[in-house]
């Protein structure tokens, strides 16, 4: 009588293994079997070429995301980036989000510092929301703006933008979508090593900044109150920082 044993719990000294009995769950199997957790005794079952993940390595490595590209660790577990029409938007997509999180996580605690000192000095309401938060979707904020007219125009400004980039896009065919030609300090390197070196800096520090002002958000709608009032130790001089926290 033959056995089914696909995740090899018979020792290769058992009789039935010895005695061949043993047989495969499915005789005719064209899929690859990945085995991250190293389950099959019977390594000739696993693939071997298949690559797993730098991110998810119980994974395989997406068939695009070859570690090539800047930023890339194989994290796609949604396969967003399907083809390289996708992987081209959705490189241009991060790099965009990226670049505004590192100016909004910086300018979120600037906000809550000095909004009001500025608002008082040119006789200006104050935007901020109840707490002295930056005004976000989780506070209620955002329905401070003074006018509708606001809106109309970030919205307006932010469509002549993409229209533009859209326009260039069809006129040129770009290899690094993040390239706009802005460096007025030569930071962006002298070799291709370098210049790998500090796409994959922006887009590490513009992931941390994703978070970062996710983090704030959450904290602010949490606990009620401002991020630089929550851990002053980053945001205010020292002895100010320490008194607030004694005070606690």
């Amino acid at each position: 009588k033959e056995v089914k044993d696909p995740l090899g719990l018979y020792s290769v000294t058992s009789p039935e293994r010895m005695d061949g009995v043993i047989k495969p769950l499915e005789t005719s199997y064209s899929k690859d079997v990945v085995d991250p957790l190293r389950l099959y005794q019977d390594t000739a079952q696993v693939s071997s070429e298949l690559l797993m993940s730098a991110s998810l390595p119980f994974l395989p490595r997406p068939a695009l995301l070859d570690g090539t590209l800047p930023g890339d660790r194989g994290f796609d577990p949604l396969n967003f980036a399907s083809d390289a029409s996708a992987l081209q938007w959705q490189r241009k997509a991060e790099v965009k989000h990226a670049r505004l999180a590192m100016l909004a996580a910086v300018g979120w605690p600037m906000a809550e510092l000095l909004h009001k000192d500025i608002a008082s000095a040119f006789d200006l309401p104050n935007l901020l929301a109840s707490g002295d938060r930056v005004p976000s979707v989780l506070n209620g904020g955002l329905a401070h703006a003074s006018s509708p007219v606001f809106w109309i125009a970030a919205i307006a400004v932010a469509g002549v933008i993409e229209i533009q980039e859209s326009v260039e896009a069809n006129d040129s065919c770009k290899l690094n979508p993040a390239d706009k030609g802005f460096d007025p300090i030569n930071l962006g390197g002298k070799n291709m090593k370098q210049k790998h070196f500090m796409h994959e800096a922006e887009l590490f520090n513009g992931r941390l900044g994703m978070l970062a002002i996710t983090g704030f958000a959450i904290q602010e709608w949490f606990l009620g109150s401002a991020v630089v009032d929550q851990i002053p130790i980053f945001f205010k001089p020292l002895n100010v920082a320490m008194e607030q926290l004694m005070n606690v």
